[in-house]
């Protein structure tokens, strides 16, 4: 593994974009490392039996049912599994929304037979099937809905616990109840409202965690030792082959000290240090 420099820095999972470009919000963050937790893609392989599948809708949104409660996925912080060989970019996330501090609880209500743009504009309300952007609907046996929106530089998670129409003919109206979390909630209304207005030309600009270097290079070092790879490996793939050379072996032992930091808090992060990130600040 001695092809990786400092101008060329690459996630080591096929079809991962390289990690020096990541901009994710720190709900994607999570993923990213929890999907390449062994023990989770083992639970989630034993749950094929009994996962229903997505069904998409002609709206372009896809909806999941789910039949029964996932115990097993939701401790991983999950409603329900998700695919660990799919990035955050298409995989169907829901993080429970007791640990996702962002998690914005919303109404949904129907529209009338009048034409919805129009009604939509005269009450200022934001139509679900309007919102340029994937869209994963899950219905769960409570008879809650829960709605991602999400993607590799934003993350908006709604929920609602009595959702009144089966589709996306509906508007979305905001209901903070609690002060639980609130900041983080306003957080992700703001996201909410962003993405509508924008129409989709502006995903770029939201949600974006201000400094993504030690999470990036940790993903990095997990793929590289999960591979068989070294701790010089993990040095060689970020501050390139020639650097690592020049100090490696030498008194002060730094670049190997620093791997194995680097390392030790990857695993960590995979194991559980994820949930850590659920809390924090997306915007």
């Amino acid at each position: 593994m001695n092809e990786q420099a400092d101008s060329g820095i690459q996630s080591n999972r096929a079809g991962d974009p390289p990690a020096r470009h990541l901009r994710l919000p720190y709900a994607a963050w999570a993923w990213e490392y929890l999907r390449r937790n062994r023990d989770y893609a083992r639970d989630y392989r034993s749950s094929l039996a009994g996962r229903a599948r997505p069904i998409p809708l002609n709206t372009g949104a896809v909806l999941i049912r789910k039949r029964r409660r996932w115990r097993d996925a939701e401790r991983w912080g999950l409603l329900c599994f998700a695919d660990p060989e799919r990035s955050c970019d298409d995989a169907n996330i829901f993080w429970r929304p007791d640990l996702l501090a962002g998690a914005l609880p919303i109404q949904l209500i129907r529209l009338g037979n009048t034409d919805s743009h129009a009604a939509s504009e005269r009450h200022d309300e934001i139509e679900l099937r309007r919102l340029q952007t994937r869209r994963v609907i899950l219905d769960t046996v409570d008879g809650a809905r829960h709605i991602a929106l999400c993607g590799r530089r934003f993350w908006v998670q709604l929920v609602c616990d009595s959702p009144a129409s089966i589709g996306e003919r509906c508007a979305i109206e905001v209901k903070i109840n609690s002060t639980l979390h609130y900041q983080r909630k306003l957080d992700t209304a703001s996201q909410l409202l962003s993405l509508y207005h924008s129409a989709g030309g502006k995903i770029s600009l939201i949600g974006r965690s201000r400094d993504s270097t030690r999470l990036a290079q940790g993903l990095i070092a997990i793929d590289i030792v999960n591979a068989g790879g070294s701790h010089r490996d993990v040095a060689e793939a970020i501050y390139g082959a020639d650097k690592v050379a020049e100090r490696w072996g030498g008194p002060s032992h730094y670049y190997e000290d620093w791997a194995r930091r680097l390392v030790a808090r990857a695993r960590f992060m995979v194991n559980e240090g994820y949930l850590g990130l659920l809390s924090k600040k997306t915007l």
